[in-house]
């Protein structure tokens, strides 16, 4: 702990920013193609402490980064490094999520991410590297969620300032580290759940997806967008690459169905309405729909059949001046994401790609913001309920690293099997100063109430955190 305290010391003066001019200009002429500004950026994202009412959950807080950014008028490229040491479950699973590797003492973690972009023609954009991604309008995404580990992409955007635009994506997604041997593992939990206690979080490439999304404006309200997605096992390096899923515009579950249906495929339907005075974007209502699988007529006969896996998402955003909120209700029906086997199930590691929850989920979340002056007040309710598995046992569809194979009924009810509830309430409150010159820090207080039921099982949690941050609030995780 003295560790970390000397080294926040350290990090604080060094708030700093080097930029360099490859070659100077006049300030009356623009950069010619071959300027090229260099930065470098080394600071700590929040210090501080955590209270806790659990004994053993609280003590310091610590998040860091070091970036460096190098850009040129077509080209630009970041290499980041972010390391966090905190306190408190929700932490713990925004580690377990979000980061590489944790540190011996399961609360402090680091990832490497990196991101290359090139715009050879001014509809035309190409990126690679490792990154985190997000698909949606939503804070949750049933196509591509923020909270997972960065993963290797390859992305084309095609986007000529019309109605229409195309995004076309290959991910490379980790496997689960093997754990089942680890003599800590708790007895009574799911080994099906288990991350390891220290070390690397998942394990060499096991899968790969393709994705692409079509987004047209219709009017100057509403926005529709067709998203399609294939995961494909690599086994064990022989199958890289499919030819067929590469080509841009192809519709991917056909091509899935031709190759004998081996696949995970997945389509979705996105949609936007704008409200308020024409031109505002920062009001709008949204929504989005899943289908893994589906037979209508299962649907109509209400019988509950395994194989009817989708999710629905729908929510509003309302910004106004000195802040926004938003509400937003997710649910998603048991095995969705799931495949005959694990290897082609969608998740990286163990965490789901699209939401935290998996499936066999039904979640409602509150979120406000607002600033006056160099005051800031962000809030946060998240209530969910997720049907799982007692020991590990008959399973319930809700953990997409479970194959379908292992399912024990041909029907399945929402929400099925022991319900976990989880509702989190956060308030943060924050004030902005300036410590000489344009460095701006942030002080804050923030009040936690967290309460977990699984069965006759009830644990209630109250933190206070508190510190000085120089980014947005890291709220931790709300499932």
């Amino acid at each position: 702990m003295r560790c970390l305290l000397k080294v926040a010391i350290v990090l604080a003066p060094l708030l700093w920013s080097f930029v360099s001019q490859g070659q100077s200009t006049p300030a009356s002429s623009a950069p010619d193609d071959t300027s090229r500004t260099l930065s470098i950026d080394l600071f700590p994202q929040r210090m501080g402490g955590v209270g806790s009412s659990m004994p053993g959950d609280g003590g310091p807080l610590f998040q860091a980064s070091a970036a460096a950014r190098i850009a040129t008028p077509k080209t630009s490229a970041v290499v980041a490094f972010d390391f966090v040491q905190g306190a408190g479950t929700p932490i713990r699973r925004a580690l377990e999520a979000g980061f590489d590797r944790r540190g011996t003492q399961g609360n402090g973690a680091s990832r490497m991410r990196l991101r290359g972009e090139w715009k050879p023609t001014p509809s035309l954009q190409l990126s690679a590297g490792r990154d985190t991604l997000h698909d949606g309008w939503g804070y949750r995404s049933l196509f591509r969620g923020r909270h997972t580990a960065p993963a290797a992409f390859l992305q084309t955007v095609l986007d000529g300032g019309g109605r229409v635009r195309y995004r076309h994506r290959i991910e490379a997604l980790q496997g689960a580290r093997s754990i089942h041997c680890w003599t800590g593992a708790d007895p009574t939990g799911d080994p099906q759940t288990w991350v390891p206690p220290s070390g690397t979080l998942r394990g060499a490439l096991e899968r790969m997806v393709v994705s692409h999304r079509l987004e047209v404006d219709f009017g100057q309200r509403l926005t529709a967008a067709l998203w399609g997605a294939v995961v494909w096992n690599t086994e064990g390096g022989n199958r890289l690459f499919e030819p067929h899923y590469l080509i841009p515009l192809t519709s991917l579950r056909p091509t899935e169905y031709a190759q004998g249906s081996s696949d995970n495929a997945l389509v979705g339907l996105e949609g936007q309405w704008r409200l308020g005075p024409k031109g505002t974007r920062h009001r709008y209502l949204y929504g989005q729909l899943l289908l893994d699988e589906l037979i209508v007529s299962e649907i109509l006969g209400s019988t509950g059949w395994w194989g009817n896996k989708y999710g629905l998402l729908g929510g509003v955003h309302w910004g106004y001046p000195r802040g926004a909120w938003r509400i937003e209700l997710t649910g998603v029906r048991p095995w969705t994401y799931s495949h005959y086997t694990a290897t082609s199930a969608y998740i990286n590691g163990l965490t789901p790609v699209a939401h935290p929850l998996g499936a066999n989920f039904m979640e409602g979340s509150l979120h406000g913001r607002m600033e006056r002056g160099p005051w800031a007040l962000h809030g946060r309710l998240t209530a969910s309920r997720r049907g799982d598995a007692a020991m590990g046992e008959v399973p319930t569809g809700s953990l997409p690293q479970v194959g379908d194979i292992d399912r024990t009924f041909d029907t399945y009810a929402w929400l099925n099997g022991r319900n976990r509830d989880f509702l989190l309430v956060q308030l943060d409150v924050a004030r902005h100063f300036k410590v000489g010159g344009n460095t701006t820090f942030k002080g804050f207080l923030r009040l936690e109430h967290g309460r977990t039921s699984h069965g006759p099982d009830l644990l209630t949690e109250n933190r206070l955190v508190f510190g000085l941050r120089t980014t947005g609030p890291f709220l931790g995780a709300d499932w």
